[in-house]
């Protein structure tokens, strides 16, 4: 009898032994599993040079552990289809949001960045008249009126109308990292490519005045050529 007890003793303690193994061993599965978990972020698929214009063929996903992915990684290849690369980027490089360029968003820092496409910038010298006493802003939209003498009358007229700045001031004032630039003696406009050597000339040949459009306000005036002896 006394052999009885101890066979079953015996094999209670195997059994437990066995399920405690067995509890350990899943346990150690499901660390291990969880340890292997992986999420999926955007690199470079090729080594793409600064200034380009992402494709979708220059992207592609990769792994990397389950919650090691840095803050502002792209996870989603559409969201920078199209966006231009601020910086070189290697072959299997993370794409992270500081890394490409909206073109035409008027928040990017380089001046180039802030241009669409089939656009040019153009910067007029303004004085404290000219230049709306120091009231323009980067976004600001604003006509252009041209002041010239046609057949010998002074004549005063809409030149372009509804024309975005995108930059007010110079460069060292942007370096310097002021958000409200107030002293300006100069204005950077965005212009489509063709109408560049119209202001030019008009520029050279007669005096150039901004007038300031309120936000929102986009219709396009159709107002003559004012002339001198006109009322």
């Amino acid at each position: 009898m006394k052999k009885i007890y101890l066979l079953a003793t015996v094999a209670a303690i195997l059994t437990g032994c066995a399920v405690f193994l067995f509890i350990t061993q899943l346990q150690t599965s499901a660390e291990q599993a969880a340890a292997y978990e992986t999420e999926l972020v955007v690199v470079a698929a090729i080594n793409i040079p600064e200034n380009t214009k992402l494709t979708p063929a220059m992207l592609k996903f990769a792994e990397i552990p389950k919650g090691t992915a840095p803050e502002n990684v792209v996870t989603d290849i559409e969201t920078i289809v199209g966006k231009t690369t601020k910086y070189p980027l290697q072959t299997g490089e993370q794409l992270f949001l500081g890394k490409v360029a909206e073109i035409g968003d008027l928040s990017n820092d380089r001046l180039s960045d802030r241009i669409k496409e089939g656009y040019r910038a153009f910067t007029i010298y303004v004085n404290e008249v000219s230049g709306l006493a120091g009231y323009l802003r980067t976004g600001d939209r604003v006509d252009i009126l041209v002041t010239k003498t046609v057949d010998g009358v002074q004549t005063t007229s809409y030149l372009f109308q509804n024309i975005p700045i995108i930059a007010v001031g110079t460069a060292v004032q942007y370096a310097n990292e002021v958000k409200e630039i107030n002293t300006y003696s100069s204005i950077t406009l965005e212009l489509p490519a063709a109408d560049c050597p119209m202001l030019n000339h008009n520029i050279s040949q007669g005096l150039v005045t901004i007038v300031l459009r309120g936000y929102g306000d986009e219709m396009i005036i159709e107002a003559p050529v004012y002339s001198e002896g006109e009322n």
